[in-house]
Protein backbone atom coordinates (compact mmCIF):
# COMPACT_ATOMS: atom_id res chain seq x y z
CA UNK A 1 0.00 0.00 0.00
CA UNK A 2 2.95 2.28 -0.57
CA UNK A 3 1.91 5.70 -1.79
CA UNK A 4 -1.15 5.88 0.47
CA UNK A 5 -1.13 8.03 3.59
CA UNK A 6 -1.18 6.26 6.95
CA UNK A 7 -4.62 7.80 7.51
CA UNK A 8 -5.96 6.22 4.30
CA UNK A 9 -4.43 2.84 5.16
CA UNK A 10 -6.08 2.87 8.59
CA UNK A 11 -9.41 3.97 7.11
CA UNK A 12 -9.24 1.07 4.65
CA UNK A 13 -8.29 -1.31 7.46
CA UNK A 14 -11.37 -0.26 9.45
CA UNK A 15 -13.56 -0.59 6.34
CA UNK A 16 -12.27 -4.14 5.78
CA UNK A 17 -12.84 -5.04 9.44
CA UNK A 18 -16.39 -3.68 9.29
CA UNK A 19 -17.11 -5.61 6.09
CA UNK A 20 -15.70 -8.82 7.55
CA UNK A 21 -13.11 -8.83 4.76
CA UNK A 22 -10.29 -10.87 6.29
CA UNK A 23 -8.30 -10.91 3.05
CA UNK A 24 -8.48 -7.11 2.91
CA UNK A 25 -7.37 -6.81 6.55
CA UNK A 26 -4.43 -9.15 5.95
CA UNK A 27 -3.37 -7.14 2.88
CA UNK A 28 -2.80 -4.08 5.10
CA UNK A 29 -0.99 -5.78 7.99
CA UNK A 30 2.76 -6.30 8.17
CA UNK A 31 3.92 -9.92 8.65
CA UNK A 32 5.72 -8.79 11.83
CA UNK A 33 2.88 -6.67 13.24
CA UNK A 34 2.61 -6.18 16.98
CA UNK A 35 -0.95 -6.14 18.38
CA UNK A 36 -1.40 -4.94 21.96
CA UNK A 37 -4.82 -5.46 23.52
CA UNK A 38 -6.54 -3.31 26.13
CA UNK A 39 -5.08 -5.42 28.96
CA UNK A 40 -1.56 -4.89 27.63
CA UNK A 41 -1.13 -8.40 26.23
CA UNK A 42 1.14 -8.41 23.19
CA UNK A 43 0.56 -10.60 20.14
CA UNK A 44 3.21 -10.84 17.45
CA UNK A 45 1.28 -12.61 14.77
CA UNK A 46 -0.29 -11.45 11.56
CA UNK A 47 -3.24 -13.79 12.12
CA UNK A 48 -4.35 -12.11 15.38
CA UNK A 49 -6.97 -9.90 13.73
CA UNK A 50 -8.07 -12.68 11.40
CA UNK A 51 -8.62 -15.03 14.36
CA UNK A 52 -10.54 -12.34 16.27
CA UNK A 53 -12.77 -11.60 13.28
CA UNK A 54 -13.51 -15.30 12.80
CA UNK A 55 -14.45 -15.66 16.49
CA UNK A 56 -16.57 -12.46 16.46
CA UNK A 57 -17.93 -12.15 12.89
CA UNK A 58 -20.14 -9.15 13.77
CA UNK A 59 -17.21 -7.12 15.13
CA UNK A 60 -17.18 -3.52 13.93
CA UNK A 61 -15.06 -0.45 14.71
CA UNK A 62 -17.02 2.80 14.84
CA UNK A 63 -14.79 5.83 14.33
CA UNK A 64 -15.77 9.08 16.03
CA UNK A 65 -12.44 10.85 15.46
CA UNK A 66 -9.31 9.98 13.51
CA UNK A 67 -5.98 11.78 13.82
CA UNK A 68 -2.67 11.44 11.99
CA UNK A 69 0.81 12.53 13.02
CA UNK A 70 3.67 11.36 10.82
CA UNK A 71 3.31 7.62 10.32
CA UNK A 72 1.05 7.28 13.36
CA UNK A 73 -2.72 7.32 13.45
CA UNK A 74 -5.10 7.46 16.42
CA UNK A 75 -8.78 6.60 16.44
CA UNK A 76 -11.35 7.47 19.09
CA UNK A 77 -14.53 5.46 18.85
CA UNK A 78 -16.27 2.31 20.00
CA UNK A 79 -17.02 -1.21 18.88
CA UNK A 80 -20.00 -3.46 18.40
CA UNK A 81 -20.03 -7.22 18.10
CA UNK A 82 -16.87 -7.76 20.15
CA UNK A 83 -16.24 -10.06 23.11
CA UNK A 84 -17.55 -7.32 25.44
CA UNK A 85 -21.24 -7.51 26.43
CA UNK A 86 -23.37 -5.14 24.32
CA UNK A 87 -24.59 -3.09 27.31
CA UNK A 88 -20.98 -2.26 28.20
CA UNK A 89 -19.84 -1.92 24.62
CA UNK A 90 -22.42 0.79 23.83
CA UNK A 91 -21.02 3.02 26.60
CA UNK A 92 -17.33 2.22 26.20
CA UNK A 93 -15.02 4.70 24.48
CA UNK A 94 -11.88 3.19 22.99
CA UNK A 95 -8.70 4.63 21.57
CA UNK A 96 -6.65 2.79 18.99
CA UNK A 97 -3.18 3.78 17.86
CA UNK A 98 -1.41 2.46 14.82
CA UNK A 99 1.96 2.83 13.17
CA UNK A 100 2.36 2.39 9.45
CA UNK A 101 5.72 1.27 8.07
CA UNK A 102 6.38 0.87 4.34
CA UNK A 103 2.66 1.05 3.59
CA UNK A 104 1.60 -1.65 6.08
CA UNK A 105 0.31 -1.51 9.65
CA UNK A 106 3.24 -2.50 11.84
CA UNK A 107 1.69 -1.78 15.23
CA UNK A 108 -1.91 -1.71 16.49
CA UNK A 109 -2.83 -0.90 20.09
CA UNK A 110 -6.11 -0.47 21.89
CA UNK A 111 -6.72 1.59 25.04
CA UNK A 112 -9.66 2.33 27.26
CA UNK A 113 -10.81 5.89 26.67
CA UNK A 114 -13.14 6.17 29.63
CA UNK A 115 -11.68 9.56 30.55
CA UNK A 116 -12.50 10.89 27.08
CA UNK A 117 -15.53 13.16 27.29
CA UNK A 118 -16.21 13.46 23.55
CA UNK A 119 -18.98 10.85 23.53
CA UNK A 120 -22.06 10.70 25.68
Amino acid sequence: MKGLSPRTIIQRFVEHVNQGNIEGVNSLVSPDIVFTDIAGRVYREQEFMENYMREFPNYKIHVDHLFQGGDGVAIVGHTTGSHVPADIEEKEVLVWTAEVTDGLISEWRIYSGEEYAGRS
